[in-house]
């Protein structure tokens, strides 16, 4: 397993940067791990590169990613907004990809909320939905994007790997009778309708600068180890949960029985993020016609949110406030979709 300190002598080998980006420290090399060791090499005017190894776990998603972006490389429509892969070592469970240098994801927001990136995601997902959901494999087994849909029952392994505070999380959502009901109609819902990425939170959508641009006004899409056949309206519903995630993060809650106290307060207010969260639903649901209805987007978000939930107490010894209001948040989004995503979203079918 090769260390942060071996990533540019990796680089080196493999011809990808030259002896002077590491003589002159210019080679900057940052862990970036989740799933998998995952390192970023970057230099000031190159290209970037992710340098991925695969865990006792996760060997067969990492074969996976492999294998989808080498299906859409041939993809005309998704040109440039996925990354190359340029390096792949099966047996060492090791994978290399490149994308265009100066990239910044969508966590990097400042406060701001763009429009125009906003439109280009929505282009760019609808793209990926309307291909041929056959052009890519499934997902391994033992691998599921939508988690929280086993939150009132899950599996033993999944308890296992939580910590109390997350724990908490999940017995909070097996103590809602009717959010575990509408979770259940959910898990017996048909699912796989398109071509998905499966990840589509923030910190896996890169806005970037044309070359001799200084306004980001593309997106590229990374991480693909999760796509294959799914949900289109997962991935839809990944990116409105990441704004009432970021919106619901700005809230100073003072009191965990009453989060919207304050509501007024926040530093990220929803109404700064409607315009961008609208003009992404409108440029994706114009550019695809088979698109899912506006109601399961709401629904599948809401999951997400239960997932990001879990994901943000993991490590804690008690979830925060603000964790437990997610889970309120996606426990009223799933009570009334529709009314949902008028009222909080300001969007229409």
């Amino acid at each position: 397993m090769l260390e942060q300190s071996d990533i540019a002598h990796y680089l080196l080998s493999l011809g990808l940067v030259k002896p002077r980006d590491v003589v002159d420290e210019d080679l900057t090399v940052v862990d970036v791990s989740r799933r998998n060791c995952v390192f970023l090499a970057t230099t000031r005017a190159g290209p970037s590169f992710v340098v991925k190894q695969a865990g006792p776990r996760s060997a067969g998603t990492l074969a996976h990613e492999a294998a989808v972006l080498g299906a859409l490389a041939g993809a005309a429509e998704l040109a440039g907004r996925v990354p190359v892969v340029v390096h792949n070592e099966p047996a060492a469970g090791r994978l290399v990809v490149r994308t265009a240098g100066g990239a910044r994801d969508w966590g990097d927001h400042h406060g701001r909320f763009p429009r125009i990136p906003a439109r280009l995601l929505g282009r760019t997902l609808a793209a990926l939905h309307r291909l041929p959901a056959g052009e890519v494999e499934a997902l391994p087994p033992d691998v599921d994007r939508m988690w929280a849909l086993s939150l009132p029952e899950p599996p033993h392994e999944l308890v296992l790997d939580l910590s109390s505070g997350a724990q908490e999380v999940v017995a909070r959502v097996q103590a809602g009778r009717h959010l575990c009901e509408r979770l259940g109609e959910l898990r017996d819902a048909p699912g796989e309708d398109a071509l998905v990425h499966g990840d589509l939170r923030w910190a896996n959508c890169l806005a970037l600068a044309a070359p001799g641009a200084e306004r980001r006004t593309r997106v590229v899409l990374v991480d693909w180890e999760l796509a294959g056949p799914g949900a289109a309206a997962f991935d839809v519903g990944t990116v409105l949960a990441e704004y009432l995630s970021v919106w619901i993060g700005s809230i100073p809650i003072a009191d965990p029985a009453d989060p919207g106290r304050l509501i007024a307060r926040a530093r990220h207010p929803l109404e700064r993020m409607r315009p961008a969260i609208h003009d992404f639903w409108s440029a994706y649901r114009l550019a695809n016609p088979l698109h899912p209805t506006l109601r399961r987007v709401v629904e599948l978000g809401a999951v997400r949110l239960l997932q990001t939930a879990v994901e943000h107490a993991q490590g804690l010894a008690a979830p925060t406030a603000h964790v437990m209001t997610l889970v309120q948040l996606a426990d009223n989004l799933l009570r009334d979709p529709d009314d949902a995503a008028l009222t909080l979203l300001a969007l229409r079918e």
